[in-house]
């Protein structure tokens, strides 16, 4: 999910020059965000060059398979009890989705949508308050059933009484598409973010890595960048608790988006701001989402033991401030 959205920066250093042909840059809206994508082709490229409306058509496109908004769409309509025959993309987004559960042990579960639109951060207003311990109990019947997985593309519906929620990594899932398409047709480099989600591929013209800034977790200082990260041919996805919350219409409470998946409530932990690096820009979405609802000394133990994904995580100590940890060691402050 992306709370907290990082921005790119374009930062042109000295430095072992690269010979390209043309560079496009394409900005605008879609999925309900925006998004920019940035291609460097080689020099001399006799190819046809990707225009917006091909990225714009690739981005609707996936808004038809994944947009829980669009009552249209292939999940909007697995939702609904339809049977529909599975797209190449939803199949791989049923993959992704339960590979990210098995990834955080349960942290991140794609059965907590009744959950989800219930506590107001889904499609509906949510109807949920504090106290509602029985409301929440009932919905929780439905959450952690694991037959809705597809065994192959064929015709498919998910379990009776199921509904799954795919939007902690199909932001980051439509990233790694797309890039993956522009590779396929010739470019040397590119960047593409779609609401903050971001993946590259090659180096700049100046033989550098793109540089990524990340907003420091504070409403008032949402323009300031808290650290600068480079990023070669990797994912990055940063999830925050502190921009998308509701308040309690009843008595007042304070709570955020992230759901603890065992007990169907609002969770939140000492981390703030969580952002994920690693090769899948699906994943890192899910996990910038998953930390959030993770103890630090978790999350640190799950870095250890996967050492092919990076984090740099802000969180609030004892005495309310906020510090970081990271196990990246070429960032920028």
């Amino acid at each position: 999910m992306r709370y907290l959205i990082s921005s790119f920066l374009i930062l042109f250093v000295f430095g072992c020059q690269r010979k390209y042909g043309a560079v496009v840059n394409y900005e605008g809206s879609a999925q309900g965000t925006s998004f920019q994508v940035k291609i460097f082709y080689p020099d001399g490229f006799s190819g046809t060059q990707i225009d917006e409306n091909v990225i714009q058509g690739w981005l609707s496109h996936y808004n038809k398979i994944a947009s829980p908004w669009d009552p249209d769409s292939e999940i909007s309509k697995l939702n609904s009890g339809d049977t529909v025959v599975l797209s190449n993309e939803m199949f791989q987004l049923c993959q992704l989705a339960f590979s990210a559960k098995v990834f955080t042990n349960g942290v991140i579960d794609p059965t907590l949508q009744p959950l989800i639109e219930a506590w107001g951060f889904g499609v509906s207003k949510g109807y949920l308050h504090y106290g509602d311990t029985a409301k929440v109990q009932a919905l929780m019947k439905f959450v952690g059933n694991d037959n809705w997985l597809p065994k192959k593309i064929d015709f498919w519906a998910w379990p009776k009484n199921v509904q799954l929620n795919f939007m902690s990594l199909a932001q980051g899932h439509s990233v790694d598409i797309i890039i993956d398409s522009i590779k396929s047709r010739g470019a040397d480099a590119a960047f593409v973010e779609v609401g903050g989600e971001i993946k590259t591929f090659g180096l700049k013209p100046a033989g550098d890595s793109f540089l990524i800034g990340i907003e420091q977790p504070i409403l008032e200082k949402r323009d300031e960048f808290q650290v600068v990260i480079p990023l070669q041919n990797r994912a990055l996805a940063t999830s925050g608790n502190y921009r998308n919350f509701r308040i309690d219409s009843l008595n007042g409470i304070k709570f955020s988006h992230t759901l603890n998946a065992f007990s169907g409530w609002p969770i939140e932990t000492e981390i703030k701001s969580s952002t994920v690096i690693g090769a899948s820009c699906a994943l890192a979405d899910a996990l910038a989402t998953a930390f959030l609802a993770m103890p630090l000394n978790q999350v640190q133990s799950w870095l250890e033991n996967n050492q092919e994904w990076d984090a740099y995580l802000i969180y609030q100590n004892n005495k309310g401030d906020l510090e970081v940890w990271s196990s990246l060691e070429d960032v920028y402050n």
